[in-house]
């Protein structure tokens, strides 16, 4: 047992994506939820039964796993082939949390750590808390509706935009502690919720590899088993979010189409997905690969088959979102391509290490000309990849962050031991 704890808490974990779902904040989720049972907590998870990237399969409704107590809400799983299906499918999976919120006796739980996936659903655990008496604990991954509003999936202004503004508020009020990713997005929610620094920590993300590939490139199984031979590829592996415009690497690509020996490949899924494809389609583009997302046990070696790594993030959103890419790619030794607005967390790593790829939205010709620079030298492509890895060794270290985290939270969990009313 930590130190500052003499008995282990009780803690539910709610969370529409779980292990095994590969999309980031399962693996999080998933990660911290491990290490709080190994540390001597009781700890419960309640998720979705459908996994989030694939249709037509369902998880067990209950399974225990590392010591945690997994149970799998009902909701539907109609998929993301529209947006009123996940739509619907969010609203179900809240409003089943909510029910089983209701029915909770008062004090079962001493906390609920709540992220955000789906949107809303630290709305519900909120909404609840004081009912059931029940500290908050709020880890927020993505800033909503900010995140939405300045992508213009919501409109500004809107009663929807404000209803949801509301919402955003009240979890930040009703919150004991609120865990953010960066500096920007700190700055942000102290702004929103006017709640003391003690209250809000940073909480560095760490690479969620469970292996390391060390061998040639030349020899990486994924590599080989795709036939990519010597080709220099160009990779965007993760999820492909409206966040997170494509467009300025769909027209790299598209203007380094006659340079044969670079491919640009796609790993993932997601509401762009769709504008890859169409837009390798029209253009009749041999040199884009589109693939599924990997299995965690794999990822290993599909992002060390690369020789580039891209980490995309949209224009305004700094501080509403934090792509975790950047550690994957620096924690497999691979230079990175930057597009997006600075400063931002992404250039706080890359300004420490000198030769990675920053670029802004919008100028593909300059992107195409960085990329070229960089990948017709090699020894510098491959001394900016062991640059990037001895960072990654040093600041990066998936156990040392874990456990950071949890000692900040058993810290936290001790001096809020007592139920308080907000």
């Amino acid at each position: 047992m930590h130190p500052y704890l003499k008995t282990g808490m009780k803690i539910l974990i709610l969370s529409q994506v779980y292990w095994p779902d590969n999309v980031a904040v399962s693996l999080f989720v998933s990660d911290l939820s491990w290490k709080l049972a190994e540390s001597g907590h009781q700890v419960e998870v309640w998720s979705g039964q459908y996994p989030y990237e694939k249709s037509g399969e369902k998880y067990p409704p209950r399974e225990s796993r590392s010591g945690v107590e997994i149970r799998r809400l009902r909701n539907t799983g109609l998929g993301k082939s529209n947006t009123l299906f996940r739509l619907f499918d969010f609203f179900t999976f809240n409003f089943l949390i909510l029910a089983k919120l209701w029915r909770l006796p008062k004090r079962k739980y001493d906390w609920v750590i709540v992220s955000t996936v789906p949107p809303m659903l630290p709305f519900m655990a909120a909404l609840m808390k004081n009912v059931k008496q029940y500290h908050l604990y709020y880890w927020i991954m993505d800033l909503q509706p900010e995140l939405s509003i300045q992508s213009g999936m919501i409109r500004a202004g809107s009663i929807l935009a404000s209803g949801l503004t509301f919402m955003g508020d009240l979890v930040m009020r009703r919150s004991d502690h609120i865990a953010v990713l960066d500096r920007f997005m700190k700055d942000r929610v102290q702004q929103k919720s006017n709640k003391p620094e003690r209250n809000i920590s940073i909480t560095p993300l760490w690479p969620v590899l469970k292996q390391h590939y060390d061998g040639h490139r030349l020899n990486n199984p994924f590599r080989q088993a795709h036939g990519w031979r010597d080709k220099i590829v160009v990779m965007y592996s993760g999820n492909h979010s409206y966040v997170h415009p494509v467009n300025t690497l769909l027209e790299a690509a598209l203007i380094m189409k006659d340079e044969p020996e670079l491919l640009f490949v796609f790993i993932g899924e997601g509401v762009r997905k769709k504008e890859v494809t169409i837009f390798k389609e029209q253009n009749r583009l041999k040199n884009i690969v589109q693939l599924p997302f990997q299995p965690r046990e794999n990822v290993h070696h599909s992002l060390a088959a690369a020789d580039l790594q891209v980490v995309i993030l949209g224009d305004g959103q700094v501080g509403n979102t934090h792509p975790n890419k950047i550690y994957g790619a620096l924690a497999v030794g691979r230079p990175v391509v930057y597009i997006g607005p600075g400063p931002s967390h992404i250039t706080d790593v890359l300004d420490k290490i000198p030769g990675n790829i920053k670029a802004d939205h919008g100028q593909p010709e300059a992107l195409a000309q960085k990329m070229m620079d960089l990948v017709k030298n090699r020894d510098q492509l491959d001394q900016v990849g062991r640059n990037n890895a001895a960072y990654a060794r040093k600041n990066l270290d998936p156990i040392k962050l874990q456990t950071q985290m949890l000692s900040r939270m058993n810290q936290i969990f001790e001096q809020n031991n007592q139920y308080t009313y907000d």
